[in-house]
């Protein structure tokens, strides 16, 4: 795959940036080849958050080519360091994103990270679940495709604190618990995975799931956890994101329709569900992150709803 000389796929299409001392912020977007194994090494500590659904399989590691490192699961927000071989591989298609890229004494500088690339930490830096995180990079988006008052200044200090808090929430991390033989059944994972599709909810009814799979609450907690290395709850909620976002992103849906469909009878209980699990509110993400440019193509019923 062709690069540019940051060391980034040079297909990438730039809809804005800022830049300041040491560090660039960018949104953009790039089509992802489909079943194709890529390794890029970049010359920028880069955190990269997606604002559009991810991909059905989008998984990554930190290795040289040659390696055989295991793959893990690429979430919605990621850190990949400099100077590191990062091999991904994807379903593939097209993914919408807000980065912000470090020069290595600038990221230095601000978490001191230099000798904490242990396997542990690369592993999770793959899939980065922190609120205050997400939040930082929907701002830091959002001032990149609407400059306000001083943008340069909110950009850098946002930026900032995003290398802070990644710095504090890696240097958290607890060593990875032992894996035990005994966890979920393949029969048990595929009734979860579909008994979660079928359910809009961002909660879901335990002793059901239970049931389903034979087992006591407890126990279908504790072993999923065991199996997946997430919490139920966090699956939960992470699908129930994934589908909210491509409603949001792929329709001219009105809000409340959006909000019936997944679990609440409320607009105002379904806002404040997904402001809590992205940083954004529902009509604002739609406005910067629709396909088709800034601000979404609504629809004549949404337009009343503003």
């Amino acid at each position: 795959m062709p690069e540019n000389g940051d060391g980034f796929d040079d297909s990438s299409r730039i809809e804005a940036e800022i830049r300041v001392p040491g560090i660039l912020l960018e949104v953009g977007s790039y089509d992802w080849d489909p079943l194709i194994e890529t390794t890029q090494c970049l010359r920028e500590h880069t955190v990269s958050m997606l604002l559009s659904p991810r991909h059905r399989t989008s998984q990554g590691c930190y290795a040289p080519a040659t390696s055989n490192v295991p793959f893990f699961d690429i979430g919605d927000l990621l850190l990949v360091p400099a100077g590191l071989p990062f091999k991904t591989r994807s379903s593939g298609g097209p993914v919408r994103f807000v980065r912000c890229r470090y020069q290595p004494e600038r990221f230095q500088t601000l978490t001191g990270m230099s000798d904490l690339w242990t396997p542990e930490v690369l592993k999770a830096c793959l899939d980065i679940r922190d609120a205050r995180l997400h939040e930082a990079m929907m701002r830091l988006g959002h001032e990149a495709l609407a400059p306000g008052f001083h943008a340069e200044a909110l950009a850098e200090g946002l930026a900032m604190a995003v290398a802070v808090d990644l710095a504090r929430h890696i240097r958290a991390l607890e060593p990875e618990p032992e894996i035990y033989a005994g966890g979920l059944a393949p029969w048990q994972l595929r009734r979860i995975t579909a008994y979660v599709a079928s359910h809009p909810g961002v909660k879901a009814d335990m002793a059901e799931l239970a049931a389903l799979c034979g087992i006591s609450s407890r126990h279908l907690r504790r072993l999923f956890k065991q199996t997946t290395r997430q919490t139920l709850q966090d699956y939960i909620r992470d699908s129930w994101v994934a589908r909210t976002k491509s409603l949001l992103c792929d329709t001219d849906l009105p809000l409340k329709e959006i909000a019936s469909r997944m679990g609440f009878s409320e607009p105002g209980g379904f806002s404040m569900a997904f402001r809590r699990a992205t940083g954004a509110a529902p009509r604002s993400f739609r406005q910067q992150f629709a396909k088709g440019g800034f601000v979404a193509k609504l629809d004549s019923a949404t337009l009343k709803e503003r």
